[in-house]
């Protein structure tokens, strides 16, 4: 769950809710009296929940997957979840609240495209899922480039899509329409062919106009790459003061004890013992938040060693 802005003409804060299991938003309003409900639903409102297939449609879409998409929610996130899983095991480093707060944008245009492509003149009814994975993933592949990408963290501040991206994306609607509902000689399925790989290369591959106004849904690479690195320096320094609040709880007679502990055995490195002997004699001295965080990283080997049995 990510607060965000109240929009223009709200008085309140709300959040998006990510449901990790089926009935989890259900389930969390059922145990409430109603004046908590009427709350929970202010703070949560219904068109800001989603579940992992949503998350998937979301990430691929604008991953330039949309023929994966297009083969139906759990195939879509069984391969998501391969694809995250082997992401996750080489580092977790990079799922944050910037991570987070670009993934709900990215949920904004999918939704706002939803919302908008039955209403166009052009739409005949029938392959919405389909026009909607395609002409964001088409907007996305077309903006993100060496130097320049879309301006995500811009639609997470603003809670809504930019009339000039507003744009750009039903044109592209109008053109995943055609490509979709005009397969190759022999396709008549048109369902099966917005499945597959040549269906997104022939729509990677038309050339659209979307205007001189399309750059101000961008920003550069550099500027992203800046709120990335803010993002990660915010993260370490909020871990850093984490670690160092549990040091100083647990006080500098439990870190006597772990210090005699792994010396006895033989368990503790010379750094380790040097920045244990700072925890132990606090308040005195303070350890900082890298030693302190080297603390914790002791603890939990020692514990693994037989620390704290009885």
């Amino acid at each position: 769950m990510c607060l965000f802005p109240a929009r223009a003409g709200e008085r309140h804060d709300t959040k998006w809710f990510y449901e990790r299991s089926r009935g989890q938003f259900i389930n969390a309003r059922a145990k409430l009296t109603p004046a908590q409900l009427k709350r929970f639903d202010l703070e949560f409102p219904k068109m800001q929940l989603f579940s992992k297939t949503d998350l998937a449609k979301f990430e691929f879409s604008a991953a330039g997957q949309p023929h994966i998409v297009s083969r139906g929610a759990q195939k879509n996130f069984a391969e998501f979840a391969k694809d995250i899983g082997e992401s996750w095991s080489r580092s977790d480093a990079k799922y944050d609240e910037l991570w987070y707060k670009r993934l709900v944008s990215k949920a904004i245009v999918f939704r706002w495209l939803a919302t908008e492509v039955p209403k166009q003149p052009w739409y005949e009814g029938g392959y919405r899922a389909n026009i909607v994975t395609y002409s964001m993933a088409k907007v996305f592949h077309d903006a993100n480039g060496e130097k320049q990408v879309l301006d995500l963290d811009g639609i997470w501040r603003r809670q809504s899509v930019p009339e000039a991206l507003q744009r750009a994306l039903l044109l592209a609607a109008a053109e995943a329409h055609d490509v979709i509902t005009h397969p190759p000689a022999g396709v008549r399925n048109m369902s099966e062919w917005a499945k597959q790989q040549a269906c997104w290369n022939g729509m990677k591959g038309r050339t659209l106009n979307y205007g001189d106004d399309f750059e101000t849904c961008l920003t550069l690479v550099d500027t992203a790459k800046a709120a990335k690195r803010d993002e990660k320096a915010k993260k370490a320094m909020t871990e850093g003061i984490n670690a160092q609040a549990e040091v100083v709880t647990l006080g500098a007679e439990f870190w006597s004890g772990v210090l005699a502990w792994g010396r006895e055995r033989k368990r503790l490195t010379p750094k380790d013992m040097q920045i244990l002997e700072v925890c132990a004699s606090m308040p005195r001295r303070i350890p900082s938040d890298l030693q302190a965080r080297h603390a914790l990283d002791v603890l939990g080997r020692v514990r693994d060693q037989g620390f704290g049995e009885s």
